[in-house]
């Protein structure tokens, strides 16, 4: 039918969008992004035939104007993205491809749509090599690699490319009631298709707007509000689930520094563990490294309290004792001897005689030691100590 209607009264709705679009007149590089969806539109709708619309991109791209071929080219990558699996059947074509092949070996070529057809075609060509349906795109691709043409690094960054890691945008289907509020559409109450799950809607259940990476459309189109609040919600939790993670993958200070405390107990039970077998709680001390050294007699202040353990040793209580006795015991009056001369000797009741040689001191029931002068002077200062408590 339209094929007739075209016939009859010369180019068709689709042919007058295309060239619309791809007009001479449009600067290079500013194409008119909503005029391209609009015509997606009409082919994912089905009320531009796939076909037609597939023609209609190719007599565009057979004009001599490079300006024109560039627009052709960025419109024909929109409509794969966005035209649906029909409408990729008929890019996929021999028609198409053998002619995009023939424009491509033209010598007069101008070079930017030389270089803009071998990345579009290097992009189809990696993005169908999994369909089979699709196969002749992947199969001119290697063609055209094995006869030497220099194809671009490819760049799945680049957003001509991103249809390598998206899904074919559903089709639309058609009724005479919105699918969601179930009011019937009217010449007032215009019909609409969400762009994401291909249903149709009225104005008031299909207001919003958004892009559809996941469908390789960046430009914000008209979706129903289910797909809107959908997309939304999981766009949401990811942010979520991104801004709770800190700087190390854990997903808040506090379970950060719980599981350093956690690695640090561990490692102090690998510690113990591997200098020996002991009991909990029990940390045992290590041995001096530096050898024994002679050290000076803690300095005893008046008023100090000393308590002794009198039980432990005997000799120690031997000698307290013996210490309190010579305290009580009156002082011998006759001077002491010097060195050469005799020592004095005093009677006591007892009847045994004491000399006080001037180096050696001798304590009553305490065996004859040989004291060094630190130890000697220890004594005597706790001696004194005792005598003044």
């Amino acid at each position: 039918m339209s094929a007739l209607g075209s016939w009859l009264w010369g180019t068709s709705q689709i042919d007058e969008a295309v060239e619309k679009a791809t007009s001479e007149l449009i600067p290079s590089g500013s194409e008119d992004m909503a005029l391209n969806l609009e015509i997606c539109d009409q082919i994912r709708s089905k009320s531009a035939p796939a076909k037609e619309a597939m023609r209609a991109l190719k007599s565009r791209l057979n004009h001599k104007n490079p300006n024109v071929q560039l627009l052709a080219l960025s419109l024909t990558d929109v409509c794969i993205k966005n035209g649906g699996d029909h409408f990729l059947v008929e890019i996929a074509s021999r028609e198409f491809m053998d002619n995009l092949v023939s424009i491509l070996k033209m010598p007069s070529l101008n070079s930017d749509v030389k270089q803009t057809i071998l990345r579009l075609v290097q992009n189809w060509g990696n993005t169908f090599s999994s369909n089979p349906a699709l196969s002749y795109v992947t199969t001119t691709y290697k063609s055209l690699q094995h006869e030497g043409f220099n194809f671009p690094p490819l760049d799945y960054a680049n957003a001509n490319a991103a249809l390598i890691d998206t899904r074919t945008a559903p089709e639309w289907i058609d009724s005479d009631v919105c699918l969601r509020c179930r009011d019937p559409f009217t010449f007032t109450n215009r019909k609409h298709h969400c762009r994401n799950c291909g249903q149709v809607f009225d104005q008031k259940c299909s207001s919003k707007t958004m892009a559809l990476p996941h469908f390789g459309i960046v430009q914000s189109v008209r979706v129903c509000d289910a797909c809107y609040n959908k997309q939304h919600k999981h766009h949401d939790k990811i942010h979520r689930h991104t801004k709770s993670l800190g700087p190390h993958g854990h997903r808040t200070a506090r379970e950060l520094e719980d599981r350093e405390l956690q690695r640090a107990i561990q490692l102090s039970l690998e510690e113990v563990g591997a200098a020996g077998s002991w009991r909990p709680g029990y940390v045992p001390t290590q041995p001096s490294a530096m050898p024994w050294q002679r050290s000076e007699p803690p300095i005893v202040e008046r008023n100090t309290d000393v308590a002794v353990d009198e039980e432990d040793d005997p000799d120690l209580k031997a000698a307290i004792e013996a210490s309190l006795r010579e305290a009580t015991a009156p002082k011998p009056s006759a001077p002491i001897a010097t060195p050469g001369s005799e020592a004095p000797v005093q009677h006591n009741p007892t009847g045994l005689s004491q000399s006080y040689p001037p180096s050696t001191v001798r304590l009553p029931n305490i065996p004859n030691y040989d004291l060094e002068p630190l130890e000697e002077d220890a004594i005597l200062t706790f001696s004194q100590t005792i005598e003044q408590v």
